[in-house]
């Protein structure tokens, strides 16, 4: 770009990427480099030394930053909570979309399939706005899990867990029943079954994402997906003259998991008929983020976890053609409760229906009151 720097002064604040970032977009402008794409994603790697030598590299605060030249391509990589993020500058998308791929093999994303383990993005609003951070949770599969519910709600559990096809409903997941019948079970299991097609995104604080900050809801909803695709279009952009084109994801979503779900655990107060008067706008959000404008044409999915009873619930929340699913979580019987136990080696019988929570603490000769809350984020 002759006489660029004739024309333009230029700027750059130091922030998270450090001397790293600020240096390759030094570079990008004094090269002229017109072709730049990115890229974010999970990685298993614990470090940035598969990149090999570098031009610049920084370290602190548990994040890792390099600045390295490859293949003819400028290339810019940070390391993070176990997050990638990389940029790749070029004179030609060709080379550019190469060496991204590369840099995608060097540090791959996780394996689920041979750790059973699954990436979820936890949310959390701090000083600066949300906050993202990535984490691997073992989870169990349905089928070791189904034998913990009664009748009824293994069956609707069981619909939920396969062949349960998205777009074809409503966008609420509702599930609701007192405390320690299963839910958070149940939902470290639907993890593992929908692995191949949905990102999880916990809320931390989902009084904060409903409520004050209409910034929070609306970052986490227009986010790119963080699944690996197998073209490194994705979440690109490319510098073309007069600016920069984004790329995303294709319409249809193939090639990435297409579908994100939001979990909102133990969130019962949000639903409440009093929930403007507690939080805000906090329903009134909820319910166009599931059934509004702010839902449509988005990929998202929300799972309410309450121990409310559903009579205590708004009836705006649970109406028909809301819900894709409304599961209400109950006791075993006692006929089921004595066939758990036993099938888990105990001679005790039940005289009456029985919550999961009491099972396991029967099992290991604990009193259900002393057992610490579960949690997804656990």
């Amino acid at each position: 770009m002759p006489g660029f720097h004739d024309r333009v002064d230029l700027s750059y604040e130091l922030t998270h990427g450090g001397p790293a970032q600020a240096l390759f977009t030094a570079r990008v402008v004094d090269r002229g480099l017109p072709y730049v794409s990115a890229a974010s994603w999970p990685t298993s790697s614990r470090s940035l030394d598969a990149i090999g030598e570098t031009l610049h590299r920084s370290t602190g605060e548990g994040a890792e930053h390099v600045l390295a030249e490859r293949d003819g391509t400028l290339v810019q990589v940070d390391l993070f909570s176990g997050w990638v993020h990389a940029r790749v500058a070029g004179d030609d998308s060709e080379s550019v979309a190469a060496t991204l791929a590369e840099v995608k093999e060097l540090l791959p994303a996780p394996d689920p399939n041979s750790t059973h383990r699954v990436g979820v993005q936890f949310w959390t609003y701090g000083q600066h706005g949300p906050i993202p951070s990535y984490r691997e949770i073992s989870v169990p599969e349905w089928v070791d899990l189904a034998a913990n519910y009664t009748a009824p709600v293994r069956a609707s559990l069981e619909r939920l867990m396969h062949g349960f096809q998205p777009a074809h409903g409503g966008q609420l997941i509702l599930w609701h029943g007192e405390a320690g019948t299963g839910k958070t079970f149940a939902l470290r299991a639907l993890a593992w079954e929908w692995r191949d097609w949905c990102e999880f995104h916990y809320i931390v604080d989902p009084d904060s994402f409903f409520g004050e900050h209409a910034d929070y809801l609306m970052s986490v909803l227009t986010q790119p997906g963080y699944a690996e695709m197998p073209d490194p279009r994705f979440m690109r952009y490319t510098a073309m003259p007069g600016g920069f084109m984004p790329v995303g994801e294709s319409e249809d979503g193939e090639g990435s998991k297409a579908w994100r779900l939001l979990v909102l655990e133990d969130t019962g107060e949000l639903l409440t008929p009093d929930a403007k008067a507690v939080i805000g706008q906090g329903l009134s959000r909820f319910l166009n983020v599931v059934d509004g404008l702010i839902g449509q044409g988005l990929r998202v999915l929300v799972l309410v976890t309450t121990n409310e009873p559903i009579k205590t619930l708004h009836p705006a929340v649970a109406r028909p053609g809301r819900c894709a699913a409304n599961i209400e979580f109950d006791p075993l019987t006692a006929e089921e409760a004595g066939a758990w136990l036993r099938q888990h080696g105990s001679e005790e019988s039940a005289d009456g229906p029985l919550p999961l929570a009491e099972l396991y603490a029967r099992l290991e000769g604990r009193d259900v009151d002393a057992l610490p809350p579960a949690g997804f984020a656990g």
